[in-house]
């Protein structure tokens, strides 16, 4: 009998120790693939605003700004910037606002938010230039989720970096 308790105890310790090794990500589309970003930094996801003032002598990409809940909020449409496929601005294109570490609030435009996933970061893969439309600069890596779909983990901070948005 004391052996069942005390295996059962180890196979506890074993599952909190490989949950550790995970993270929740919300998932989002660009084109025809999936990518996500860690869930710590995502402040809300919006749907796409009518109301965007638009910024004279900026990138394509810099669509404008938005008033927030009073934090005037950068809008990125990084369908443009990464060429991921036309821009369609539709029901289901979204805006997911991101807190930066130096806590600069950004809204990324994507095609479609899917859902918050937990996903095991000790099994990141390196993404060479080829994998991705998007430059591996501004990728962590992927992971091959059970459906053997690829889902390409973005990195936030040089996505939306001060001197890219020069």
């Amino acid at each position: 009998m004391e052996n069942n308790t005390t295996n059962n105890i180890n196979n506890n310790e074993e599952e909190i120790v490989n949950y550790a090794n995970t993270s929740e990500y919300m998932t989002f589309e660009l084109g025809k693939m999936k990518y996500a970003i860690e869930l710590p930094k995502i402040r809300e996801i919006l749907t796409y605003p009518e109301l965007i003032t638009t910024l004279p002598n900026t990138k394509t990409w810099v669509k404008g700004l938005i008033n927030l809940r009073g934090e005037v909020v950068p809008i990125l449409d990084i369908r443009i910037k990464f060429k991921t496929g036309e821009a369609i601005y539709n029901d289901s294109t979204a805006v997911i606002a991101v807190i930066t570490e130096d806590k600069r609030m950004i809204g990324l435009v994507v095609d479609k938010v899917d859902d918050v996933q937990r996903i095991d970061i000790s099994s990141l893969a390196p993404v060479s230039d080829m994998g991705s439309a998007i430059p591996s600069k501004y990728l962590k890596g992927f992971v091959r989720l059970e459906n053997n779909q690829m889902l390409v983990i973005m990195d936030v901070e040089s996505v939306v970096d001060k001197e890219e948005l020069k």
